[in-house]
């Protein structure tokens, strides 16, 4: 599940929508003027007003789906150590033999498991050893693959990347459009003087009054324009966080293939 790109993309949008469903829903059925109506009026339950919000829950699930993919693949990649391809005990030492073995069990390994980092690097270091013998020349092979390999996994955020950028950018795009849109209903208010004869000064004035519907209209434009921020902002805190983690973690699997093949492997071989 989520194996592709488009798959996390469209799971993204989907999740966006159903979540812009339910607040919609929640908005209209909150009593009118409580706090639970601004709640879901802040996380874009006024449509098409909310339209900014649901962009913004689409960047953030995205993100969310395309690290839980590459939390199964880690997940995925670290299923190798099961196999126990190499010896953990203690001055246990390999000849020349016993690599040539090790590289056929990775083999072996792969058929049954599946293509897997760990047995690419521990087929790549032995094949390196066995043309020359030479346990340096494996070692930098190893270090030469491993930060290939480490390379291939950060590609993988880019999509996290992208949206980590989108998500506070519509953000700003709703400040934007809603103060412009603010502006513009006060644009086309009808001038509508006031009849009481305590206002006559104010009619000679010019002043007008705002109908309630002004009014309204007027505090959602700029109600949309500062809860879009500021609903932007936190959802970019929460995948930069758990973007972080997630980095942190492909360093630490990285890490500790390398030195599995390293103490396991290179440093064993005596010749």
């Amino acid at each position: 599940m989520f194996a592709t790109k488009n798959s996390q993309i469209f799971a993204g949008l989907a999740a966006a929508i159903v979540v812009t469903i339910v607040v919609s829903i929640g908005y209209h059925l909150a009593p009118m003027g409580s706090s639970i109506e601004t709640f879901f009026f802040a996380l874009g339950g006024k449509m098409p007003n909310g339209f900014i919000q649901m962009i913004a829950f689409a960047g953030f699930f995205t993100a969310l789906f395309s690290m839980y993919a590459i939390s199964k693949r880690l997940d995925y990649e670290e299923g190798a150590y099961t196999a126990k391809l190499l010896p953990e005990s203690e001055q246990y030492v390999l000849y020349p033999e016993d690599v040539a073995r090790i590289k056929l069990d990775a083999i072996e390994a792969e058929r049954h498991l599946g293509p897997r980092m760990l047995t690419d690097l521990i087929k790549q270091t032995a094949t390196k050893f066995r043309s020359n013998n030479s346990p340096a020349d494996a070692l930098e092979i190893a270090k030469t693959v491993g930060a290939m390999q480490y390379k291939a996994l950060e590609k993988e955020f880019w999509l996290i990347g992208i949206c980590q950028t989108l998500i506070p950018t519509f953000g700003f795009l709703g400040t934007v459009w809603g103060l412009a849109s603010a502006i513009l209903s006060l644009g086309s208010i009808q001038p509508a003087p006031m009849a009481t004869n305590a206002d006559k000064s104010a009619v000679a004035s010019g002043a007008v009054s705002l109908s309630a519907s002004d009014i309204e209209t007027l505090v959602d434009h700029m109600g949309m324009a500062f809860f879009a921020t500021m609903l932007a902002i936190a959802l970019s805190l929460v995948v930069v966080i758990l973007s972080k983690k997630l980095e942190a973690r492909v360093e630490e699997v990285h890490l500790n293939m390398q030195r599995y093949v390293v103490e396991n492997l290179v440093n064993r071989i005596q010749l």
